[in-house]
C-alpha cells in the first residue's frame, strides 16, 4: 500500500483534482471521441482510453466530466490522478479503497459515483479492484493508461466482457485545424480554404500533433516535445521496465526514427549498432507498448512468410523525428508517408494496412495497401513530389500492386500535385496530402 497519508491529508489532494467547487476548464473538443464516449457511456461498462503520454485522455476524461456535470451532481464524479506521487507511491488495491472510502464519508455519501482512474497502471494489481467494484456496481468507471499492454494477458482476462477500449491518438489533421480555428467540414470547405490549409500542414509536418505543443508558442514547441520524448523513454520504458541503461536506449530509438518508414528488422538493427539482439527485440516491444513506434509488414498470402519479413517502423507524431532525428527538409518524402501511415491508423484500417515489395519485378515497392474482409481493396502511393527522376519508380510500384490484386486504379498522394494518370489502362490519381487528411481522397 501507498505511505501512509491521513484521511484528511487524501482529502485535500482530492479536492486538489476535482471540481466539486470550481468550475472545469475550458479546453478545445475533439468531436470524434466525444461522440465515441457518448455512445459507451450508454453501455455501462468500463470504459478504458489508452494512448501514448500526452495525447489528450485526461483532457477527454475531464470534458466527459463536464458532460455527466450537466445532468448530475458534479460531487458524484471523483476524479484520482496516478501520476500524482502522493497517490502513485506502491498504490495497490487497499490505496483504492482507501481514496473511495475517503470520498464517500466526505463528499458523496450516498450519490451514485462516476470513478474516473487516470494512468492506472500505476496502481499494482488495479485490474481485479476494478473487476470488482465494476461487479457490485460501487461506481461506474473510466480508465486511462499509457501502454498497449495495459490491457493484456492476465489483465485484459481480468475485465474481459466488462471493458469498451478507445485508444488515443494525437491530433489528426483535421482536429490540427480545428485547434487552430479553421474548420474544414464539407468538400467545398477544402478548395475555399484550401491556402491556409496548406500554410497550417507545414507546422503539421514539422511539430506534429500533440495538443499542448500544437496550442504553445512556437519557440516552445521543440521543447515541450523533447520532454515528452525523455520522459516515456525515462518513465514508461527505463523505470517501468528495470532498466539502466539510458544512452543506449536513447540511441536505438534515435537511429529508428532517421530510418522510420525504410525496410528494417531486430536483426538489422542490432548489426547496425551492434547491440545484443535479444536487447534490441525487448526495446523495440517497449517502444511499441508505449505507442511511440508502430510496425507494418510486407504483405504476403502465407502468414508465416509475412511473419518472417522485414517491416517498416513508424512513429506516432512526426514531431518526434524531427526533433531528434533528422533535418526538416532531409527527408520530408519519409515524413509525408508517417503522416499518411498514421491516417490510416486513426481511420481503424491498421489490421489490413501492409507495404508490397515482392524482390522481384524491378524492385518496385508499393507504399500502402488495404485488405478489407480478405482481399485488397486499394494501393497508395507516397512521395513529395512526382517529377521526371522519381515518376516511373512511383507508377511503377503502384502499377505493379493494382495488376498483382486485380485493381482498376490506386492513389498517389503528394504535398501539391492534383492530376488523374492513366498507365495500363489504370486510373491514377494525384492527390495532396491536405485533401487526403481531411477525408476527400
Amino acid at each position: 500500500m501507498m505511505r501512509e497519508l491521513s484521511k484528511l491529508t487524501i482529502l485535500e489532494i482530492l479536492q486538489e483534482w476535482n471540481y466539486w467547487d470550481r468550475e472545469f476548464e475550458t479546453y478545445v473538443q475533439r468531436p470524434v471521441y466525444s461522440s465515441i464516449l457518448e455512445r459507451y457511456r450508454r453501455s455501462n461498462e468500463i470504459i478504458v482510453l489508452t494512448g501514448i503520454r500526452r495525447s489528450g485522455k485526461s483532457t477527454l476524461l475531464k470534458q466527459e466530466m463536464e458532460a455527466l456535470a450537466g445532468s448530475r451532481d458534479k460531487k458524484e464524479l471523483l476524479y484520482i490522478n496516478f501520476e500524482d506521487p502522493r497517490l502513485s507511491e506502491d498504490a495497490d488495491p487497499d490505496t483504492l479503497d482507501l481514496l473511495l472510502e475517503t470520498y464517500r464519508e466526505a463528499i458523496n455519501p450516498d450519490g451514485e459515483v462516476f470513478l474516473f482512474l487516470d494512468e492506472v497502471q500505476n496502481v499494482d494489481r488495479w485490474e481485479k479492484w476494478v473487476r470488482k467494484a465494476h461487479d457490485l456496481k460501487k461506481a461506474t468507471i473510466y480508465i486511462t493508461g499509457s501502454s498497449s499492454k495495459l490491457l493484456s494477458g492476465e489483465v485484459a482476462s481480468s475485465i474481459s466482457g466488462r471493458y469498451l477500449q478507445i485508444t488515443v491518438y494525437p491530433l489528426s489533421f483535421l482536429e490540427f485545424l480545428s485547434f487552430n480555428g479553421l474548420e474544414c467540414r464539407t468538400i467545398a470547405d477544402y478548395p475555399a480554404k484550401r491556402r491556409e490549409i496548406h500554410q497550417l500542414f507545414d507546422g503539421y509536418l514539422r511539430y506534429g500533433g500533440f495538443p499542448k505543443v500544437v496550442l504553445v508558442d512556437e519557440d516552445l514547441k521543440k521543447e515541450e516535445i523533447l520532454s515528452y520524448f525523455n520522459t516515456i523513454l525515462l518513465h514508461d520504458i527505463l523505470a517501468r521496465y528495470g532498466l539502466r541503461n539510458y544512452d543506449m536506449l536513447k540511441k536505438m530509438v534515435e537511429y529508428i526514427l532517421t530510418n522510420d518508414t525504410k525496410q528494417n528488422s531486430v536483426h538489422s538493427i542490432s548489426k547496425a549498432l551492434s547491440y545484443n539482439y535479444a536487447t534490441v527485440s525487448d526495446y523495440v516491444d517497449y517502444l511499441k507498448a508505449t505507442y511511440m513506434i508502430t510496425e507494418l509488414r510486407n504483405y504476403d498470402h502465407s502468414l508465416k512468410k509475412q511473419l518472417r519479413s522485414d517491416v517498416k517502423y513508424y512513429c506516432i507524431d512526426t514531431g518526434f523525428i524531427n526533433a531528434v532525428s533528422f533535418l526538416f527538409s532531409e527527408n520530408i518524402g519519409r515524413l509525408h508517408e508517417n503522416i499518411v501511415f498514421n491516417e490510416f491508423i486513426r481511420r481503424g484500417q491498421g489490421t489490413g494496412l501492409f507495404y508490397l515489395n515482392e524482390g522481384g519485378q524491378g524492385g518496385y515497392e508499393c507504399d500502402f495497401i488495404i485488405q478489407e474482409k480478405g482481399r485488397i481493396t486499394a494501393a497508395y502511393q507516397v512521395c513529395y513530389e512526382l517529377h521526371d527522376k522519381n515518376m516511373e519508380r512511383e507508377v511503377a510500384g503502384l502499377v505493379m500492386a493494382c495488376k498483382k490484386f486485380g485493381l482498376p486504379g490506386g492513389t498517389i498522394i503528394t504535398e501539391h500535385q492534383q492530376k488523374t494518370i492513366e498507365v495500363d489502362e489504370l486510373k491514377i490519381e494525384v492527390l495532396p496530402v491536405t485533401a487526403f487528411l481531411v477525408g476527400f481522397g
